[in-house]
This record gives C-alpha cells, structure tokens and sequence, in this order.
C-alpha cells in the first residue's frame, strides 16, 4: 500500500469524523483537492466501519457535511476570483474574459453533466466549484446540482468501501487508477457530449 494509504488507516480511528470532514473540505474548496484523497478516506472508513473499527454514521455524516462547505466555498471563492480577473488588466485578464462566454455557456446549458457528473470525476471534482462559480451560474442552481453530485459521490466510495472490506490493496487500486480512468472517460464523455449539443444548436441558428 502507498504511504498515504497506510497514514490514514492510522489517523481514521484517531480523528475519524474530524479527518473526513476536514479532507472533504479541503479536497473542493481551493486547488489544495489536487493531493487531497478525501475519496480514499471514505471509502477506508467505511471498511473499517464494516470491520467495527468506527461508526459509519458520524463518519458519512462528516464527509457529506465537509464536502457540500468545500463546495459552496470554491464557488464563492471562483465567483470573487473571477469578476477581479476579468476586471483586471494583463495577458490573465483576456484570456479569462475570452474563456468566460464559453464558460458559461457549458454551466448554464449543461449543469448536469458539468456540476453533477463533474463532482464525481477525480480532479475534475477539485476545480468544478470554482469554475462554475467563475461561469456567472446562480448559486441556487449549483447548489441543487452540486448535492445531487455530492450524494452521488459519497454512494460511490462508500460502495467501495463495502465492496472490498478489509482488502486496503483492492480499494487503493479501485480509488486510484479506477479514479483516474473515470476522470478520461468521463472528461471525453463530456467533451463529446458538448461539441454535439453545441454543433446541434448552431445549426438550429442557421437561416
């Protein structure tokens, strides 16, 4: 097992709760989610919860909780950050206001597909708040999206948790590299789901 697999079965029967909700945090809050294995986390407590280690209520409570404040501060957080952008002056400046207009157009069209599945997509998942809070979506249109994503989120690595009990190896491999490979299909899948729609409605425009 990789060294930051074995250090959170370590922590998790120390600080349980306390650790999921400050890892769910800090994995959408800001670009600190790049290294942050809140989904790890989960699913390793939820096979210790399994083996009787620590209570599995507190702890999905913790993760859900740390996860919808991480997400609505990167929305806030990309919602200030992006207006000062765009307000500002330098090469940053343009290329943020010329990648607004598309910015927007994929979160208000497709908040699905960017909110929703977006929060299920390892790295994807760490940047999503912050983009749609900088693509002008009202807040109470991500929030909707975002707790369906989050619920979502916690059912997967809580069924990975399940699914390999005690097996720490099988669930490392699951999160990791089947974490990774659902961040390329899914980015494809969007992509392709995009230029369709988008090639769709320009033709719809066409005289």
């Amino acid at each position: 097992m990789d060294p930051i697999g074995a250090y959170l079965l370590q922590l998790l029967p120390l600080y349980g709760p306390w650790l999921l909700f400050g890892l769910a945090v800090l994995e959408t809050c800001f670009i600190t989610g790049l290294v942050v294995p809140s989904g790890m986390a989960t699913s390793f407590a939820t096979a210790l919860a399994v083996e009787g280690g620590v209570e599995l209520g507190p702890m999905l409570v913790a993760a859900a909780a740390g996860g919808a404040l991480g997400d609505t501060a990167g929305y806030w957080i990309g919602r200030k950050w992006g207006l000062r952008l765009m307000e500002g002056r330098g090469r940053l400046a343009r290329v943020t206001r010329a990648r607004h207009a598309r910015l927007a157009e994929f979160f208000g069209r497709h908040p699905v597909y960017s909110v929703s599945v977006g929060r299920l997509i390892s790295f994807a998942r760490t940047v999503m708040p912050m983009a749609a809070g900088m693509s002008g979506l009202s807040y109470r249109t991500f929030l909707f999206y975002e707790l369906f994503g989050l619920v979502s989120w916690l059912t997967l690595y809580t069924g990975i948790g399940l699914l390999a009990g005690e097996n720490w190896e099988v669930v490392a491999r699951w999160v990791g590299a089947g974490g990774a490979a659902l961040f390329v299909v899914g980015g494809m899948v969007l992509w392709i789901v995009w230029q369709a729609r988008r090639a769709r409605s320009l033709r719809g425009r066409r005289p």
